[in-house]
């Protein structure tokens, strides 16, 4: 499913799509889009420009966080004019906004064929 969504982004080179799930079910979809993100913006270094809405970000953004608390995220990059998989490892700032959220694991495209994954130090409040 993130793979099809990242083929509906039209954010030039870096089309991302996001599925946030939990229990299994599909709680929130996400696309990348050129629309500034509050909620980035301070993980995100100056001299890279403007935080944007990366498809992690879009996919949770206005979700409490007991609805993302131990969630997995399924990230997939497509590249532009083919249908080929791309690297899709979450950037330092989605890294960040996932983790404040508690999302307990990503699952991310790497190329056609190979999938990676990485979990989240678990809260200290648990």
């Amino acid at each position: 499913m993130a793979k099809k969504l990242a083929k509906c982004s039209t954010y030039g080179n870096f089309r991302h799509g996001a599925v946030h799930a939990r229990g299994g079910a599909i709680i929130s979809l996400g696309i990348n889009s050129e629309k500034y993100s509050s909620v980035g913006s301070k993980y995100r270094p100056e001299h890279k420009g403007h935080s944007t809405y990366h498809a992690e970000i879009a996919a949770i953004l206005n979700l409490d966080r007991s609805q993302t608390k131990g969630a997995v995220m399924y990230v997939a990059r497509a590249s532009k004019g083919c249908n080929a998989d791309r690297m899709s490892k979450p950037c330092k700032m989605c890294h960040a906004v996932m983790e404040e959220r508690g999302i307990s694991r990503v699952y991310y495209s790497i190329d056609d064929e190979t999938i990676g994954t990485y979990k989240f130090k678990k809260d200290s409040d648990d």
